[in-house]
C-alpha cells in the first residue's frame, strides 16, 4: 500500500459538544432545583458531562450528584 493513508489517527482530543454547553455555567451564581424540591444557590465551581457539580454556597463547598439535579439556572 504505497503511498496511500488508511486512516489518520488525530492525536488531538476531541471535546464533548455537551461539555462546552455546560461550561457557560461554571464560575457563575446558579441555583441548582434538586429532584426533591431542595434548592441551593451558589457559585458553580465544576460540572461534568453527568451534570455532577461542585458548588460553593455560604455554608461552604458542596457536591451534588446529577441524577438528582432537576434544573440548573444562571442567576442575574
Amino acid at each position: 500500500m504505497r503511498g496511500k493513508i488508511i486512516a489518520a489517527r488525530s492525536e488531538e482530543k476531541k471535546e464533548n459538544p455537551l461539555h462546552r454547553q455546560l461550561l457557560q455555567f461554571q464560575n457563575k451564581d446558579v441555583q441548582i432545583l434538586q429532584k426533591d424540591d431542595e434548592s441551593k444557590e451558589g457559585k458553580l465551581l465544576a460540572i461534568d458531562n453527568y451534570l455532577n457539580v461542585a458548588i460553593e454556597t455560604e455554608a461552604g463547598v458542596g457536591f451534588i450528584k446529577g441524577t438528582k439535579i432537576l434544573y440548573i439556572r444562571i442567576l442575574n
